[in-house]
């Protein structure tokens, strides 16, 4: 039997695999960021480096196509948190494209799609960032983290159409869902559309429920005083 060549410790340094790589700058923009990002964006990514390392051995299709997505996630996570650069977008925006042309079969294709969808939506392109929100919830409904962020995706991008209705419907999702993840911004959120309706019995209890069931909020304040205010009206 042919001996098998041994891999130096020195090779190894100098050849470092690819996903570790990877997996260490995204750990390293967290951490240099934790304040700024979002904890949705901090979910969605430790959620892609998961799934990211259970495929990496996998058929080669799926590593082409994860090479290529890595390339648009370290460009979309490059961009800070608030602002855009246009070479970080078109960058990002080209690889997801990619990934969803060659490869649209993949695990890559499916996380490619809520990251290009929340970037069209930024760009005002809401009925593109519908589209690719619905063909992310396909794929990725199993997860319930992933799915809860798409649903939110959903629902601003149908807020940014003026669809306040389905905006709404989407929040509501959210809220009946199981755990905490997302509902108190959700709540928030289904305030202000029922404000935008005219629906003061609707803006009411959503922020009512969000004083009443998440103290730490972010948004707990506003929603008590806009509370209030609105229970001044009835």
């Amino acid at each position: 039997m042919a001996k098998k060549k041994r891999v130096t410790r020195k090779q190894l340094l100098k050849e470092p695999d690819e996903f570790l790589t990877f997996s260490a700058k995204a750990i390293r923009f967290a951490a240099k960021n934790q304040k700024a990002i979002s904890y949705a964006l901090i979910a969605l990514v430790a959620v892609v480096l998961g799934v990211a390392l259970f495929r990496y051995f996998s058929n080669l299709s799926e590593r082409k196509a994860y090479a290529v997505f890595e390339q648009g996630l370290v460009h979309y996570m490059g961009q800070a948190p608030g602002e855009t650069s246009p070479h970080f977008q078109d960058k990002a925006k080209e690889a997801f494209a990619e990934v969803l042309r060659k490869y649209p079969s993949t695990r890559a294709a499916e996380l490619s799609l809520p990251l290009y969808a929340h970037m069209s939506y930024e760009e005002g392109a809401y009925d593109k960032a519908v589209e690719l929100y619905q063909g992310a919830l396909k794929g990725l409904s199993q997860d319930e983290t992933l799915q809860r962020l798409i649903w939110n995706g959903l629902a601003y991008a149908y807020e940014g159409k003026k669809d306040y209705n389905t905006a709404a419907q989407y929040y509501e999702k959210i809220t009946r869902s199981e755990g905490a993840f997302l509902k108190a911004d959700a709540y928030f959120n289904l305030g202000r559309i029922y404000e935008a309706m005219d629906n003061v019995e609707g803006a009411r209890k959503a922020y009512g429920q969000l004083v009443k069931d998440y103290p730490g909020a972010v948004n707990f304040q506003i929603a008590k005083e806009k509370l209030g205010r609105l229970e001044g009206q009835g």
